[in-house]
C-alpha cells in the first residue's frame, strides 16, 4: 500500500504539468490554429543585428519597426548576435499557442491627468499608456491582443515564435475589426507570400 501511494505521488507532478500546459492551449473557438500545424516559411528573414525579431505588415518584411494601427505579426529568435541573423525558408512545427495581452509605451505620448475639479489636469510624458479622466475615471489602457505561436526546428533551433497582434486599442469600437486578435485568415493577409500555416 505505501509502494502504491508513493507511485501516485509521483505521478502527481506530471498530471498537474500536463494539466497546466493543456489548460493554455486556447480552444479552437477562440484561436482557429493549434499545436500540431506547421509554419511554412518561405521567405529568408533577416534578423538585424542585436535584435530579436523581425516584423511584418501588408505582406511585407518592415525589418524592426511596424504601423501600431494596423494588424501585424513578427518572427522572434532565442539568442541575440551582434551579426545579422537569417532565418531561412522551412517547415516549422507549431509547438504551443497561447492567447495574449500586450500593452506598448509610446515614447512622447502625453497623459492627460485630472483627478476633480479642483486639481488642474497635469500632463506626464513617462511612455505610459493609461488615462486618468475627469471625476477620477479610468480608461482602458491601449493594448494590442495577440496570439503566440511557438515554433521547432531541429535545423534552426534559435527561430522561438511567431506572434501577430491586432492594432493598438483602448477598446474603442472605432479600433475594430483591425484590433481583434488576429485568426488563420487574417495572419495569411498580415504575412502575405512570406509564409503560410498549414494544419
Amino acid at each position: 500500500m505505501v509502494y502504491i501511494n508513493k507511485f501516485l505521488a509521483s505521478l502527481l507532478p506530471i498530471g498537474v504539468l500536463t494539466l497546466s500546459s493543456c489548460a493554455m492551449q486556447p480552444p479552437t473557438s477562440l484561436m482557429d490554429i493549434q499545436a500540431g500545424e506547421v509554419f511554412v516559411l518561405q521567405t529568408a528573414i533577416t534578423i538585424e543585428p542585436n535584435k530579436s525579431r523581425s516584423f511584418m505588415q501588408f505582406g511585407q518584411l518592415t525589418g524592426g519597426s511596424f504601423d501600431h494601427s494596423e494588424p501585424h505579426c513578427r518572427i522572434e529568435i532565442r539568442n541575440l548576435s551582434e551579426l545579422p541573423q537569417t532565418i531561412h525558408p522551412e517547415r516549422f512545427v507549431i509547438t504551443q499557442v497561447n492567447i495574449d495581452e500586450e500593452m506598448i509605451a509610446l515614447r512622447n505620448q502625453p497623459i492627460q491627468l485630472a483627478m476633480n475639479d479642483s486639481i488642474a489636469p497635469t500632463t506626464m510624458t513617462d511612455g505610459a499608456s493609461a488615462k486618468m479622466l475627469a471625476l477620477g475615471g479610468y480608461e482602458r489602457p491601449e493594448t494590442m491582443d495577440l496570439v503566440h505561436l511557438y515554433l521547432h526546428s531541429k535545423q534552426q533551433p534559435n527561430v522561438y515564435r511567431l506572434t501577430c497582434s491586432g492594432s493598438l486599442s483602448n477598446g474603442s469600437l472605432a479600433d475594430a475589426p483591425r484590433s481583434y486578435r488576429p485568426q488563420r485568415q487574417q495572419i495569411q493577409k498580415i504575412i502575405g507570400e512570406i509564409g503560410h500555416i498549414e494544419n
